[in-house]
């Protein structure tokens, strides 16, 4: 099998694992690093692509070569970089996958590791359904909505006659609309119980954090890739518990 049919085949196997989503916009690229293209400041050679990113979907970018070391350069709107050599126990690729904060043109660079390599390659380039979520288990009960406002504090007790999940803990849902590119930060906070925060989408997909807060409270930073109503839910992390909280939304 010549190099390149074996840079596709390893870029098609990549690309069969990492989209699980059926509306995933893919495109899969064959190109060459050559001595008639642009440099680095380090002396690689380098091609570049863009691709136009919605907030809040995933961008995957991979990259493959048998004939240098593959390395990747990706940099989001606002010019933030991200890069990536050998991928797990890939030496012959580069994967770099960051959840777009804004809408806009992403610039990805294929490169070498080293100066003066060349070669052909296999580029993959894919936005998806972030993959920090998972299928919900269960629907939650809405409590109440979440007050109006760039931040909004909500002080409430679990105890005993409150919805309980599937786990045997108590829990309160919190409802507010949101639109594609909103910036949601949850923090759940108790003195009483360790917290524990879930965030679920409409189309029941869901973000968990247990510690991420510090101590025994919860955070979640999101950017909304799905319109509609979503439920914050403010629960413990063991069955049983109650107490007082602090639920605060920024967004």
């Amino acid at each position: 099998m010549s190099p390149i049919l074996r840079t596709l085949a390893l870029a098609a196997a990549l690309l069969a694992a990492a989209v699980t989503s059926a509306s995933a916009q893919s495109n899969v690229r064959t190109g060459s690093l050559a001595s008639s293209d642009s440099r680095l400041e380090g002396g690689e050679f380098y091609d570049e692509y863009t691709l136009e990113v919605d907030a809040g979907r995933e961008v995957i970018a991979i990259l493959s070569a048998v004939d240098f070391d593959p390395f990747l350069r990706v940099f989001d709107p606002a010019g933030e970089q991200y890069q990536n050599d050998d991928y797990a126990d890939f030496p012959n690729v580069a994967l770099v996958q960051e959840v777009a904060g804004d809408t806009g043109t992403w610039r990805v660079q294929v490169t070498s590791y080293e100066g003066g390599q060349t070669g052909d390659y296999a580029l993959v380039l894919d936005t998806r359904e972030r993959t920090d979520a998972r299928e919900a288990s269960e629907r939650f009960t809405v409590t109440g909505e979440v007050p109006a406002g760039p931040t909004a504090t909500i002080t409430g007790t679990l105890e005993e006659g409150d919805p309980v999940r599937g786990d045997g803990s108590y829990y309160e849902g919190w409802a507010l609309d949101l639109a594609v590119g909103d910036h949601v930060v949850l923090t759940l906070s108790s003195p009483d119980f360790d917290a524990y925060l879930t965030f679920a989408s409409p189309d029941d997909r869901t973000f968990d954090d247990d510690d991420g807060a510090g101590s025994t409270n919860s955070r979640l930073e999101v950017v909304i890739d799905e319109p509609g109503r979503w439920i914050v839910v403010a629960n413990t992390l063991r069955a049983g518990d109650t107490g007082g909280y602090t639920l605060t939304v920024e967004r």
